[in-house]
């Protein structure tokens, strides 16, 4: 009894493991895909090679007035 308790969860350790494993896989095509259509979408509103993911980057900048 003791010995089937230990290979059932051996089974699901090694199935979480592989669903685990495979979402952490899945991750980077769904980067590359969402990457992919936000660079199609720029490169159709403006000059092409507009968005590039890795090259991204926000700057904001505030000017503040002081009161006189």
């Amino acid at each position: 009894m003791m010995k089937k308790n230990a290979q059932a969860i051996l089974e699901y350790t090694i199935l979480l493991i592989i669903i685990i494993a495979s979402l952490l896989v899945m991750r980077y095509y769904l980067r590359n895909t969402l990457s992919g259509k936000m660079r199609e979408g720029a490169d159709s509103i403006g000059q092409a090679e507009v968005y590039g993911p890795y090259n991204a980057s926000t700057m904001i900048t505030t000017d503040t007035l002081k009161n006189q």
